[in-house]
């Protein structure tokens, strides 16, 4: 299994994490997906997240998030480098507890906020997102003051000219010119076991 301390990681930066992790180890898994997390509201909360002060009570609200889901010998692992879960983690567990959280300390209010807005899944193969994806970063520089909201990475933006900058084309429910489509949580747990 690939450990976390070799991972190419930026903290904001997770599709470029992803997209890293897909280039660095697509040799040591059977399949791998790039999988974008959302809703059309743009407000996901997630739990177990690092940038929580308590991960298995209080989510981290983000308005979208990028794993790896990858198979190995029938078995489906999801590589969150933003997760203070165990590296890699079982989907079915790292599902339940990032988006079906049943721990008894967690405030109701963010429940029923969670499961009001949804959480929406977007698998794109990852073989197509080392191909289609291209960022230039600018979705991450305040547009009032120029600067970057998030450090970026030291490496040059994943960005194709030919391309252009497609991430928030990933992000749009309505668009289908992409690899992949927006799936909810009963319909992506269907589509891994196709």
């Amino acid at each position: 299994m690939v450990e976390r301390k070799n991972c190419v990681y930026t903290s904001c930066y997770c599709e470029e994490n992803v997209y890293k992790f897909i280039e660095e180890n697509s040799e040591y898994f059977d399949d791998m997906y790039a999988v974008f997390v959302s809703n059309p509201r743009k407000q996901c909360a997630i739990w177990y997240q690092k940038s929580s002060n308590n991960p298995a009570e209080t989510p981290v609200c983000w308005d979208y998030h990028v794993i790896v889901v990858a198979k190995k010998s029938l078995h489906f692992y999801v590589y969150d480098l933003d997760s203070s879960l165990p590296f890699p983690s079982d989907l079915n567990e790292y599902f339940s507890r990032c988006f079906r959280p049943s721990n008894s300390g967690i405030p109701q209010w963010w429940l029923q906020f969670a499961f009001a807005t949804g959480h929406y899944f977007r698998p794109v193969h990852g073989h197509d997102f080392l191909a289609k994806f291209s960022s230039d970063r600018s979705h991450m520089i305040d547009n009032d003051t120029g600067q970057w909201l998030s450090p970026p990475p030291e490496y040059q933006p994943i960005f194709k000219p030919d391309l252009g900058s497609n991430l928030m084309d990933f992000l749009d429910f309505e668009n289908t010119s992409l690899p992949g489509k927006w799936l909810d949580f009963n319909q992506f747990l269907l589509f891994l076991e196709n």
